[in-house]
């Protein structure tokens, strides 16, 4: 149970995370991993983006579970019981905490227009599956001269802004580990699998 392994208190901070979450799909799942002082929290989003954020925090040791979103919220908010773990519902493969490379670092405005030209378009699409397709299209590529370039998504990009990780006038950072593409902002990153589906990846 998650609440012998962390007090709900040093969990708050990803209230926000998990009601973007919940806006997204009812049903979303949270995962939370833990080591070394810190908790790590995950949210999947519907277009093959992972969302999420690490605190601080004093957990009893590491663990790694995954709960239900809305469940999460109710127990934080001291208004539901302690929610019962769902790791069997996970099926998805979690981003490794270590071996990232820097690649570049872009500023919000370029962030923030990029998305702001995919919802345009995403407003003359009809389809789920245009839509889909305008989401995972490559919008950016990035490079360090050093090594092959790095391909960011529509997708990872739109979720940076409406999670709320990109701060005005801030920055986001793109970072690749093998495998994955992470975009780093202040208060969260996102990532994508690197051409593979996220369920097939190994943590």
């Amino acid at each position: 149970m998650i609440d012998t392994l962390v007090p709900p208190g040093q969990l708050a901070d990803f209230v926000p995370l998990a009601e973007r979450a919940v806006s997204v799909d009812a049903a979303s799942l949270i995962r939370f991993r833990a080591a070394e002082r810190a908790v790590a929290g995950f949210v999947r989003l519907p277009y093959d983006v992972l969302a999420g954020r690490t605190l601080a925090a004093e957990p009893t040791g590491g663990f790694d579970i995954t709960v239900s979103a809305a469940d999460f919220l109710q127990w934080v908010e001291q208004s539901g019981p302690v929610p019962a773990g769902r790791d069997a519902h996970w099926l998805s493969a979690l981003p490794p905490r270590h071996g990232w490379r820097r690649v570049d670092v872009v500023p919000d405005s370029v962030v923030r227009n990029l998305v702001r030209s995919g919802a345009e378009l995403a407003a003359g699409t009809t389809s789920r599956q245009g839509q889909e397709s305008l989401l995972a299209s490559v919008v950016l590529t990035a490079a360090d001269g050093a090594s092959p370039e790095v391909q960011v998504r529509l997708g990872a990009l739109t979720a940076l802004t409406r999670m709320g990780f990109l701060p005005r006038d801030g920055q986001a950072a793109i970072d690749t580990a093998p495998g994955w593409v992470r975009v780093a902002a202040a208060y969260g990153s996102t990532y994508t699998s690197d051409g593979n589906p996220l369920g097939l990846l190994s943590q």
